[in-house]
């Protein structure tokens, strides 16, 4: 794995993921990203730059109209993803290994959580 940074768009993993983004302009990928995050399959930093273009667009005035449905449970979703890469609950969860503890990725996770959870809060309640 190739990073320069803790951000969630500084690897290589997220640069190629952010590629195939916008090379198909398409939120599905987004979707498919964190509804299908599996933690056996080591993708977190794909993981996280999906949750970054959730935590910049991710609001009812950005985010597209035909996915509206689905965002109050993508933001929940990878707030509780987030939180489990940071306090691993078991062994399938390798991501702070992978980083080697790094406590500025720890900070970085936590910064994207705090962001995630002001785009929940501007959500009508259910």
């Amino acid at each position: 794995m190739g990073d320069w940074g803790s951000k969630p768009r500084e690897n290589d993993e997220a640069a190629d993921w952010f590629h195939k983004l916008w090379k198909y302009s398409d939120f599905s990928i987004v979707i498919n990203e964190i509804q299908n995050f599996r933690p056996e399959e080591e993708k977190y930093d794909s993981f996280r730059a999906a949750c970054y273009v959730l935590q910049s667009f991710g609001n009812p005035y950005m985010w597209p109209s035909k996915h509206r449905e689905l965002l109050r449970e993508l933001l929940d979703t990878s707030i509780g993803i987030l939180e489990k890469m940071i306090d691993s609950p078991g062994e399938a969860w390798g991501f702070l290994d992978m980083w080697g503890n790094d406590p500025k990725v720890i900070v970085a996770v936590k910064q994207q959580i705090g962001e995630l959870r002001m785009r929940r809060s501007e959500l009508a309640p259910k």
